[in-house]
């Protein structure tokens, strides 16, 4: 098939799709979709967590607690770092949605993790199941379904939507709890694999009902249509002007070198860089709750039915307390946001740790530890996004908060290094030794926020003053 050809059948396949964006129910169909891959994404995010200790017991035929599990668990957790490795070329795969469209990475993000997770439950060795880690690893953080409501919803309830279905995502890990309750049987280490069906078979459903549910979204639509409906010599000055501006935007473009010399020699985005490093190495514990809970059924602080109601109450708290979150943050200013955030956090962990060492009513566990998990990642996500943007120049902007995100992922790396030292070392000391090591880092962090760094609220993000 020639160019043309190509071309033709394009230009009628993307035709198509703009008339069913005018559809009155396809938004509607559309946003039950994305919240359904939102959910997935949720789901084979959370799903190994959640079945840790089992995982580590059928895989290495341990014990827990015991020394051996201890050692075990550490050794899965240094071999699947490995799966982070894939960050590396992932800015090179998503850039593949600006060419090809946002429809076919919804569709193979969706049916990735599901393979991903497929190879996990399939696995008898410990090699086949990390390569199941890293696939999901990759596809995973991807998120093309945001991109989607962005590109879709109107611009008056673009955050909203992005909010509710979030929420909505986050809330559904509650099955994650529901399916440990009723098809884990702690007596057969192996049926863990059966927490893993259901959100496969969602995967491959979704992923291929939206080939057919889902078109293309307007924004990239009109800009493809716009180029297929060019003359060859339309195109051609049109690809003139690109790559002048390309070449022009590459001589006043910022380097990674510059962007980093920038966040650490201004004082607002040094302190901001500090903040955003300790909260990075204080996310170590949300790797580590379903041990926590276990050591605790272990010492008889807890019951297995007490375990399921934490496992099942926390994520509809996460998702709430993180809907919350959200207002608070434009409606209070960041730094008072950051601060009741961050105590969220603390008071969580802390409580939850304690529920694990000493008896404490399963719910106010799971309270707990959904307010506590929602009060960090909203404040991570508000340094690193929100009040970063707001504390750079247009020109740099980009470039700066990519290179926050570099910081972030260097101090989430090293606490995964430090979690699975403490669990060799540790044993069932645990919560104790990560409750200690992550609540100072978050208080010191949020000393440093409400000193150092300035309010960002309603800055304009034209006219950004910058202080040496």
């Amino acid at each position: 098939m020639d160019k043309k050809e190509r071309e033709k059948r394009e230009l009628e396949r993307l035709e198509k799709a703009s008339i069913f964006h005018g559809h009155e129910h396809y938004f509607a169909i559309l946003i039950v979709v994305l919240s359904i891959v939102y959910i997935v994404d949720e789901l084979a995010s959370g799903v190994r967590s959640i079945v840790e200790v089992q995982t580590v017991r059928d895989l290495f035929n341990v014990t827990f607690p015991s020394q051996e599990y201890n050692n075990a668990a550490a050794s899965l957790g240094f071999i699947t770092m490995a799966g982070y490795l894939s960050y590396l070329i992932s800015p090179f795969y998503k850039s593949l949605a600006d060419k090809y469209g946002r429809k076919p990475f919804l569709i193979v993000n969706t049916l990735g993790m599901g393979v991903g997770m497929l190879i996990c439950v399939l696995s008898k060795s410990i090699a086949v199941y990390v390569v199941g880690c890293v696939i999901l690893t990759f596809f995973t953080p991807n998120d093309v379904q945001v991109i989607y409501i962005m590109e879709c919803a109107p611009k008056q309830h673009r955050a909203k939507l992005c909010s509710i279905t979030k929420g909505i995502a986050l809330i559904s890990v509650s099955l994650l709890g529901l399916f440990v309750k009723l098809f884990v049987n702690d007596a057969v280490p192996s049926t863990w694999r059966n927490v893993f069906i259901i959100p496969i078979i969602m995967a491959f459903v979704v992923g291929l009902a939206a080939i057919y549910f889902v078109r293309e979204t307007p924004v990239y639509t009109q800009r493809r249509l716009e180029y297929l409906r060019a003359s060859e010599e339309e195109r051609a000055a049109k690809a003139e002007e690109e790559k002048r501006k390309a070449e022009e935007e590459k001589k006043n473009s910022v380097s990674v070198w510059s962007s980093f010399k920038f966040i650490f020699t201004n004082k607002q985005t040094r302190a901001i860089a500090i903040v955003a490093l300790l909260m990075a190495f204080s996310t170590g514990y949300t790797s580590k709750y379903q041990t926590m809970l276990e050591l605790g059924r272990a010492d008889n602080i807890l019951t297995a039915d007490a375990v399921n109601i934490v496992l099942m109450f926390f994520p509809i708290i996460n998702g709430v307390f993180t809907m919350i979150g959200g207002f608070l943050t434009d409606s209070l200013g960041r730094k008072k946001s950051a601060l009741i955030l961050g105590l969220w956090a603390a008071i969580g962990l802390a409580i939850f740790a304690y529920g694990c060492i000493a008896p404490v009513n399963p719910y106010i566990m799971g309270l707990a530890y959904g307010i506590s998990i929602a009060g960090l990642w909203s404040i991570s996500d508000m340094i690193y996004f929100v009040i970063t943007s707001e504390s750079t120049p247009t020109e740099m902007r980009a470039s700066v908060v990519g290179s926050m995100q570099l910081i972030g992922m260097f101090g989430m790396g090293f606490n995964m290094i430090y979690n699975n030292v403490v669990q060799a070392v540790a044993g069932d000391k645990l919560p104790v030794v990560l409750t200690i090591a992550y609540l100072p880092l978050m208080a010191i962090a949020l000393l440093i926020m409400m000193l150092k760094v300035k309010e960002t609220k309603g800055v304009d993000l034209d006219n950004i003053q910058v202080d040496e």
